[in-house]
């Protein structure tokens, strides 16, 4: 009977022990849940880490691309087209022959004036000799003054005369060669508007001419960023269509505003030798103003003022701590800023996180 009664109080003994465990067990779980609940819940992109990267300080433009050098060729003289040797599209070297215009009315003037000048300069020479020997005369007093300066007078009129004929002469020859139409420079021709048989009459267009290996490009820029351009920029721009980036550089800036506006043309130049590029194309680009490699960037949006001072909310073994940061450079295309005060890899609170400040314990959930 008493080993029965010893046997039940053991068992109660243990089953009081198994029971206290229990509770403690359970209490100090509820405690962790309890400490837990406290802390503030942030998902993965609530975070902003801070990476080492190269970062541009960019200014945006829009334009389209056209060629640098480019030029309508009119006709110089009133003649019938008797022959056009290119088309539209078509390549061409420098001088090579586009047009010929007739030419018997201009060979008929310049074989006028040919003989004009000729008859001008036997008279000269003749007036020469006669001025050379009554000049002797004069010397031996067998003529007067008065008769040997009205030959003098006849002499210079007749070398006026031989050097305006001379000069007609000239004038006769350039537009008997003007007959030629040729490029001036090395291009593409993009308009045609003559066909033979035509008559093309003075100042005529007769052909557009471009050369695309040099394009141009110009950006209106406002008149708060004009001054932060400079000739020798770095300039990136892409194509409408065409996911590529290209290069170029500011080539010059026009320092008076467009009329009725408050911007500033800024002409952009691109090497186009390999003739990727077509002109009248749109394109969207950026001026590098200054580049910086090797920086502590983040999200711009992470960065907060107060009194003046910007600083972020830097999440470190759980809590959230205050860094104070300077700006060094910001990138308006993407949002993102070079700042000092931070190290690579520092996880960074995002501007759009309002529920927690500097002390506060932070858990991420997914």
């Amino acid at each position: 009977m008493k080993k029965i009664f010893s046997k039940k109080i053991l068992l109660i003994l243990t089953a009081i022990i198994v029971l206290l465990v229990i509770v403690k067990v359970v209490t100090k779980e509820e405690r962790a849940k309890i400490t837990k609940s406290d802390d503030s819940l942030l998902n993965q992109a609530d975070i902003t880490p801070v990476k080492q990267e190269s970062i541009s300080a960019i200014v945006n433009f829009t334009g389209d691309l056209s060629p640098k050098a480019q030029t309508i060729i009119s006709s110089e003289v009133d003649a019938k087209i008797i022959k056009v040797m290119v088309e539209e599209g078509q390549l061409v070297k420098a001088g090579q022959a586009l047009a010929e215009l007739d030419t018997l009315d201009l060979a008929q003037a310049v074989s006028q004036q040919e003989a004009q000048v000729a008859t001008a300069r036997a008279k000269l020479e003749l007036d020469k000799q006669k001025m050379d020997k009554q000049e002797q005369l004069l010397k031996q007093g067998f003529i007067s003054q008065i008769a040997f300066d009205e030959l003098v007078n006849n002499y210079e009129a007749s070398s006026q005369n031989y050097k305006a004929q001379l000069a007609m002469l000239t004038r006769s020859k350039k537009q008997l060669a003007n007959t030629h139409i040729t490029a001036p420079f090395a291009g593409v021709i993009y308009q045609k508007s003559i066909e033979p048989g035509q008559l093309a009459l003075k100042n005529t267009k007769l052909f557009a001419l471009a050369n695309l290996d040099t394009m141009e490009i110009k950006a209106a820029i406002p008149s708060d960023q004009i001054n932060e351009v400079s000739l020798g920029q770095s300039v990136i721009f892409k194509v409408e269509t065409d996911a590529r980036e290209y290069a170029g550089n500011v080539a010059r800036i026009n320092q008076v505003a467009v009329a009725g506006t408050r911007s500033y043309t800024v002409y952009i130049e691109f090497n186009n030798k390999n003739s990727v590029l077509k002109a009248g194309q749109f394109i969207k680009g950026q001026i590098v103003l200054k580049s910086l490699p090797n920086q502590s960037v983040v999200s711009c949006d992470a960065l907060r003022n107060i009194a003046n001072k910007q600083y972020v909310l830097v999440l470190k073994n759980g809590v959230v701590i205050q860094k104070q940061v300077g700006l060094i450079l910001e990138n308006q295309q993407s949002l993102t800023c070079a700042v000092s005060g931070l190290l690579p890899g520092e996880k960074v609170l995002a501007g759009n996180v309002l529920t927690v400040k500097a002390g506060d314990k932070v858990r991420i959930v997914d």
